[in-house]
C-alpha cells in the first residue's frame, strides 16, 4: 500500500474551517493509519537449539526509533516465538537465555506480511546439575554429560578422595552436599576448577559371628568351640559355688 500524497494546506488566524477542510484532514490521518497498518509485519522466530527449554529464551525486537518489542514465547518446549506488529523500518532481531551468548540478525520491514527466522544460540557455560541424594557413580555420570568437570571429592568427616578413583566404597553413598549449587552457570573458560561434592561417609560393618551356647563344656571344649568361629578365648573368670 503507497501513502497518498499529502497537500499542506495552512488555514490562517480568524479563518473558519470548513466541513471539506475537516474531512481532509480526518481523510489524510485515517490514510496515515492504514498505511501503518498496511506496513506491519509479523515475524516467528525459531530457535534451532535442542540443549534449551524454548520457554526460557527471550527473544526481543529493537530499533532506534522505536520502543523495544518482546516477542510472545511458546506455550510448549518445542514452539515458536512471535514477534507481532512490526512497524516499517529496520529492526535487529535478538533471541538469548542463561548460559548462551545472545544471536542477533537484522531484519527490514517494509510490508505487511509474515516471516519465519531461524536463530542458533551458541553455550557459553554448563549448567550445574541437581546431584543431592544421587549415588556418587551417578553424580558423576551427570556432571560428565553436563560437561562440568569433578574437582574434588569429600566424605562427611572432611576426608580428601581423589575424584578420579574414589573407590568402590564411595561410589554407592549419596551425595550430600555439593559446590556450585544446583541450577548455576559454570563456565571452565572463565577460570572455572570444577565441581566439589560431599557424599557420605561409608559405613564400616565388622564381621560378626553367632556364638552358641557353651554351658556344661570344659574350658578346653569351649576354646575348641571358639577356634572353630574364628574366634579366641579371652580371660577366664572362675567362680567357686557357694556351699
Amino acid at each position: 500500500m503507497e501513502l497518498r500524497p499529502f497537500v499542506r494546506n495552512l488555514v490562517r488566524p480568524g479563518q473558519p474551517l470548513t466541513a471539506q477542510a475537516w474531512n481532509d484532514l480526518v481523510d489524510g490521518i485515517d490514510a496515515v493509519h492504514q498505511f501503518l497498518r498496511a506496513s506491519q509485519h509479523t515475524v516467528r522466530v525459531r530457535i534451532t537449539n535442542t540443549d534449551v527449554d524454548l520457554r526460557e529464551v527471550r527473544v526481543t525486537a529493537t530499533r532506534n526509533d522505536a520502543p523495544p518489542v518482546e516477542a510472545v514465547r511458546p506455550l510448549t518446549a518445542t514452539g515458536e516465538h512471535v514477534l507481532s506488529r512490526l512497524e516499517a523500518g529496520s529492526w535487529t532481531i535478538t533471541a538469548g537465555a542463561a548460559g548462551f551468548r545472545p544471536a542477533t540478525t537484522p531484519f527490514e520491514v517494509t510490508v505487511a506480511g509474515e516471516t519465519t527466522l531461524s536463530l542458533a544460540l551458541e553455550r557459553a557455560a554448563n549448567v550445574m546439575p541437581d546431584l543431592f541424594g544421587a549415588q556418587l557413580s551417578l553424580a558423576m555420570r551427570l556432571l560428565t554429560e553436563a560437561g562440568i568437570p569433578f574437582a574434588r571429592l569429600l566424605d562427611f568427616g572432611g576426608k580428601d578422595y581423589a575424584p578420579a578413583n574414589p573407590g568402590n566404597e564411595l561410589l554407592g553413598q549419596p551425595v550430600l552436599a555439593q559446590s556450585p549449587a544446583a541450577g548455576a552457570l559454570f563456565d571452565t573458560a572463565r577460570g572455572g576448577l570444577g565441581a566439589t561434592l560431599v557424599v557420605a561417609v561409608p559405613a564400616k560393618l565388622e564381621a560378626v559371628a553367632e556364638v552358641p551356647s557353651l554351658a556344661g563344656l570344659t574350658q578346653a571344649e569351649v576354646k575348641q568351640v571358639l577356634e572353630q568361629l574364628g574366634l579366641r578365648l579371652g580371660k577366664v573368670t572362675v567362680l567357686q559355688a557357694r556351699s
